[in-house]
């Protein structure tokens, strides 16, 4: 009979380190969870969870840098709370994907779990935790459920920008502002902060958690006992020690070239100050790896130091525009910013401080960092002044007690520091339909360009990436707009997916069985609730806009939500754009078919001008319950002071015999023919798409060109017809009078240049290049249709048949005959015009 003996571990442990010099790090399988399963795009198991797991009432998961360590503010929280009676009953768990970088002292207590980002029992905490303390962001599947309180600490005193200020690409901040719209609470360490992180990430008005204004729990570290600290780092007692402390500035792949420099200026400080000082080095995680393994001699900080509690025993710090400066200031101990990139570094990411204002020297070489070391003896009363200034703006919380105030404002609702950002205005939430070079953008442009903002808080929300096109769009929007960026993918159960799959193929068929009422199924309705919390958290927003009305996800979105108002835009004779066919395809008819009976969850279906809603209220009245009172119109506003500037923004040149635009970045043609003034010039302007019938305008300029050579055609736009249009010109022979010239930044010199400009539409809403034209007082030659009718009706253009010969008719009349048209009063038109609109908001 085989007999056991029992021995504990640490015995065991005790005697493998004597045995063999090692120190050995016992980690319990269950206390590490690994990622088991690739996660998929769905999220499928995070999802589950959320909608299963009942809340861990004393359960805290913490997160610090995406689980790289711990650290930061979450970490002084978690060391405070970890030794407080009042949390004895309470469970800790905390997001490290490397067990070597939790602190000994905390490895083996038995009420602290460690688990791994997106491990399956990382999704389970984050779905079921009670609290939720993070110091950047939860992945984009994240969403906080009912019950949760999720607290944002972030993670310093900003001296360069964030979210929009930052340089770079648009939305490059979209998870972290959309993890801000889900937290309870967002930790400021003092007003400054607390305005740049709600303003640079468009929160204002919006957000309804509450900013706790109570300093930084991290910095209560440095102003810790150290005294076995610098023993801990096999640091000298007799030695002083500098940390130098650099921003990271590679790029992920790619640190060589920053990491030779570094390297080299260690070297440099070591061979100068090595005797007097111990330098330690602290840097990002991927610099550590390699200098770890390439470069022993160099003293990098291990990744499990916090750096608050690493400055509570250094002497003099050496850094440069890392916010971990503002945290030793309260030290008043020598600080030397070490700024050889200032200028670049200011370009590329953008400062909110002048840093020649903080409280240090500013040194461009490492030869200069060594120089002022040697005055360091004076720093206190050559800086006393800034010194002061940083201590007042910056730090006036900090006393050793911001952790006291961040735990009664989470578990005690103490409110004594906290306030909020709402205001009485009106919240209104857009999406405005991708910013690509058409209309509907050009209107949601002025819209939001005329829009009272002492009234109204408006956020667009669009797509997460852009490219060049429609990211110019975009920025062209007013600066008061908020804007947010979706980002990630909607959680969804397979049956949810499912009944999508259902809705997206059968639509109109669906409505017509079950009714408005019924025709999204519960699984619709909850899929689409989830998704609008994972996107804009608990935000708040009275009005929503579906201003574009051809993307079936927005639609649903708002339709199934609530909110006081729900309007939807119609830009075009709906039913002609149902059946609008490119490259063989129905272009929009999947999108209708589900978008059509969705108008019954809109408190309002608006079209842009009156006889374009009534084409519309004909032809879908048999799927719009109450049409006569949903279905109404509001005309586009207009942006009258930015067409008039446009004209006046243009240089010439000439090539060969012939004058170009010098200023233009067209997309098609590298530069802009000029039109001849000793010919008459014809213009048009519209995406190169079936409806605009480019082709018509052709045949008709043929016929004109046949009868008076003396002509020329101009059109403005780029699409899908692009190339059959090419050939139709090259067929004719007239590639020298017919000039495809591309997509335009600024039309408007070009359109202001020609004698009279053309729409040969087959469908349109309401043309807003007509309205552009009459601003710039240009004769308009239009096809009868009720987009184009509801514009120049009343004498402001010409109304030709939509047909070659009613084109040719026209444009034979407007050359030879100069008729007069009425003159536009485009500011009492845009009063009017919104005024329309704000009737129904």
């Amino acid at each position: 009979m085989n007999k056991y003996i029992r021995i504990p571990l640490r015995k065991v442990k005790r005697l493998v380190e004597k045995l063999t010099g090692f120190t050995i790090i016992v980690t319990k399988q269950k206390r590490i969870n690994k990622t088991i399963n690739h996660r998929t795009s769905d999220h499928a198991e995070y999802t589950y969870y959320y909608e299963t797991l009942a809340i861990r009432e004393h359960t805290i998961l913490f997160e610090s840098f995406h689980g790289k360590n711990m650290s930061c503010n979450p970490y002084a929280i978690f060391k405070r709370l970890v030794r407080d009676e009042r949390f004895n009953d309470y469970q800790y768990v905390w997001a490290l994907n490397d067990i070597n970088n939790c602190p000994k002292e905390f490895l083996d207590l038995p009420n602290v779990e460690y688990v791994e980002v997106n491990s399956d029992s990382y999704l389970r905490y984050l779905a079921s935790c009670k609290y939720l303390i993070n110091n950047t962001s939860f992945p984009p599947y994240f969403i906080k459920k009912e019950g949760q309180v999720y607290v944002n600490t972030w993670h310093g005193t900003p001296l360069k920008t964030l979210g929009k200020d930052m340089n770079g690409s648009l939305g490059q901040h979209k998870n972290l502002m959309r993890n801000f719209m889900h937290t309870d609470y967002i930790i400021a360490p003092n007003k400054f902060t607390a305005d740049k992180m709600i303003d640079s990430h468009d929160l204002r008005g919006i957000y309804r958690g509450k900013i706790a204004e109570t300093g930084y729990p991290r910095v209560d570290l440095v102003l810790e006992d150290s005294i076995n600290r610098k023993k801990q780092l096999g640091c000298k007692e007799n030695k002083k020690i500098i940390l130098y402390a650099p921003t990271w500035r590679g790029e992920v792949g790619n640190v060589s070239d920053e990491i030779n420099k570094i390297i080299h200026d260690i070297k440099v400080l070591e061979k100068s100050l090595g005797e007097q000082y111990t330098i330690l080095l602290k840097v990002h995680s991927l610099m550590q790896n390699h200098l770890k393994n390439s470069h022993k001699h160099i003293s990098v900080v291990p990744e499990h130091v916090d750096s608050n509690e690493l400055l509570s025993i250094v002497d003099l710090l050496i850094t440069d525009y890392s916010s971990i400066f503002f945290d030793f200031i309260i030290t008043k101990k020598p600080i030397i910013f070490y700024a050889y990139d200032q200028n670049q570094y200011k370009k590329d990411r953008g400062f909110y401080l002048d840093i020649e204002e903080m409280p240090g020297p500013i040194c461009r070489s490492i030869f200069n960092v060594i120089d002022e070391v040697s005055n360091a003896q004076h720093y206190q009363d050559v800086y006393k002044e800034k010194l002061d200034f940083c201590q007042k703006t910056f730090l006036p919380l900090e006393d050793g007690q911001s952790t006291s105030r961040v735990i009664d404002a989470i578990f005690y609702n103490d409110s004594t520091y906290t306030y909020t950002v709402e205001d009485d205005k009106t919240n209104i939430l857009m999406y405005c339909g991708g910013f690509l070079n058409n209309g509907i953008t050009t209107s949601a442009i002025n819209l939001l360009n005329n829009i009272d903002y002492e009234k109204y808080n408006v956020m667009v929300s669009e797509k997460g990436n852009f490219n060049e096109e429609t990211s110019k769009n975009f920025n062209r929007l007013n600066e008061k707009v908020k804007k947010y960026y979706r980002v990630g993918s909607m959680d969804v159960l397979s049956n949810e997916a499912d009944r999508q799959t259902h809705l997206f193929k059968y639509g109109a068929e669906t409505f017509y069985l079950k009714g408005p009422k019924d025709y999204l199924d519960k699984e619709i309705l909850s899929m689409y609730r989830r998704e609008y919390k994972r996107l804009f958290g608990h935000s708040k927003f009275d009005i929503v806009i579906d201003f574009s009305g051809y993307v079936k996800f927005w639609t649903i979105l708002f339709a199934v939500n609530s909110f006081n108002k729900k309007l939807i835009f119609q830009h075009n004779e709906m039913m002609k754009e149902y059946e609008k066919i490119v490259d063989n395809k129905y272009k929009h008819k999947e999108n209708f078919n589900v978008i059509f009976p969705l108008y019954n969850y809109f408190d309002y279906v608006i079209s842009v001008a009156e006889h374009t809603r009534n084409v519309n209220k004909k032809d879908l009245e048999h799927l719009v319950l109450n049409s006569d009172e949903k279905m109404v119109y509001v005309h586009n506003s207009i942006n009258y002071t930015y067409v008039l500037d446009s004209v006046l923004l243009r240089e010439t040149m000439k090539i060969g015999d012939k004058e170009y635009d010098s200023n233009e970045k067209s997309v098609n043609i590298q530069r802009q023919l000029v039109p001849d003034q000793s010919v008459y010039n014809f213009v048009t302007m519209g995406r190169l798409s079936p409806e605009k019938d480019h082709q018509k305008l052709i045949q008709a300029f043929v016929e004109c060109y046949k009868k008076k050579e003396k002509i020329q055609l101009f059109i403005i736009g780029s699409g899908e017809l692009q190339a059959e249009l090419t050939s139709l010109i090259h067929s004719y022979g007239l590639q020298e009078k017919i000039h495809l010239v591309g997509q335009l930044e600024n039309p408007f010199p070009l359109i202001q240049d020609c004698d009279c400009f053309v729409l040969p539409s087959n469908h349109e809403g309401q043309p807003m290049v007509l309205l552009e034209c009459l601003i710039l007082n240009k004769p308009i030659i239009a096809t009868d249709i009720p987009g184009n009718r509801s514009v120049l009706e009343n004498g402001y253009g010409e109304i030709v048949e939509n047909s070659i010969q009613g084109l040719v008719h026209g444009m034979e009349k407007v050359m030879y005959e100069k008729p007069s048209y009425k003159v536009f009063d485009y500011k009492k038109y845009n009063i009017e015009a919104m005024e329309m609109l704000y009737k129904y908001l």
